[in-house]
Order: structure tokens, then sequence, then C-alpha cells
């Protein structure tokens, strides 16, 4: 019986390791949740941990010979509520395509519509997130909204998205 559970261990793995496993540069694992994110053009973006970055995460354009990409900071991403670490990366993933509204409140929206079709968020959990925003600390802006401003617009996002997926 032991030697069993031991090769069964061994062959499947322990419970949770694959949750924990942060997965590779085109499919992070953000809040135990494989995620992906496509450009405009159909190409993986790179999600790639940088620990000396003072933000949760940049988006990067791209330059000759370097591929548009993120860099984040695990450290500080695991310092989130999990449905904002996914708003987080919904949002790094919306500067990579075609948003309705282009820059950072574009990228919100996108964010919280993307969630709401992968049914990684509920209207109920908008909510959440509009009080996480409206009580965090404005730490580096970068053009974003001040917390009411911003969590404000996240709920007229959801309601205006696609239905999520069954």
């Amino acid at each position: 019986m032991r030697s069993t559970l031991l090769a069964l261990t061994v062959l499947v793995g322990l419970p949770g390791l694959a949750r924990d496993q942060a997965g590779t540069p085109y499919h992070p694992r953000i809040a135990g949740v494989p995620m992906t994110c496509m450009s405009a053009q159909g190409a993986p973006v790179a999600f790639v941990p940088n620990t000396s970055l003072a933000d949760v995460g940049l988006w990067f354009s791209g330059w000759p010979g370097v591929p548009a990409h993120v860099e984040y900071n695990p450290s500080l991403l695991a310092r989130l509520p999990p449905k904002v670490q996914l708003f987080w990366f919904g949002h790094a993933c919306a500067h990579a395509v075609p948003v309705e509204n282009p820059g950072e409140e574009g990228a919100d929206c996108a964010s919280i519509q993307l969630l709401k079709r992968q049914g990684l968020v509920s209207r109920a959990q908008v909510g959440e997130l509009q009080s996480y925003f409206l009580s965090a600390p404005a730490v580096v802006p970068w053009g974003h909204r001040p917390g009411p401003e911003r969590a404000r617009l996240l709920l007229a996002c959801y309601d205006r998205g696609q239905q999520p997926r069954r």
C-alpha cells in the first residue's frame, strides 16, 4: 500500500504542487491560475519575473531585438489578494492588445472583461476589487486615477462585458 502511494505521488505529484509552480513566462500562474496573454499580432506575451522592480509590474512595448513583454516582481504580486493579482494580470495583458479606450482606464476595463469572460470574477467580486482600490495606497500612479475614481469604473466595465464562459 505504501509503495503504491509513493509511486502515485512520484508519477502524479503532490496535491497542490502544480498549483504553486510559477509556470513559464508564456503561461504564468497568477494566484494559482494558469494564464496566457496574446498580443494584437497573435503572439504570446512573456511575463518575466524581476525581483528588482519597485512596482508589481511594468509593460514594455519592445525595442529592436527585444519583444514586447511584462516584467513583474513576484514578491510584490504575492502580497496582493488573489482577485487583485488576476486583475493586475489582465491589466498588464491589456497593454499588449488593442482596447476600446487606450491607456490605463482602458486596461482596467479590459482586465475586468477578460476575467469575466474566463469566469474568474463575478459581479460581487468586482465589488471586492472596488473596495480594495478604495483603500489601497497609491504607490506609483503611472497614469492611474486615484482609488475612488478607478474603483467607480470597474463595475460599469463588468456590466458592459461579454457573459462568462460556462
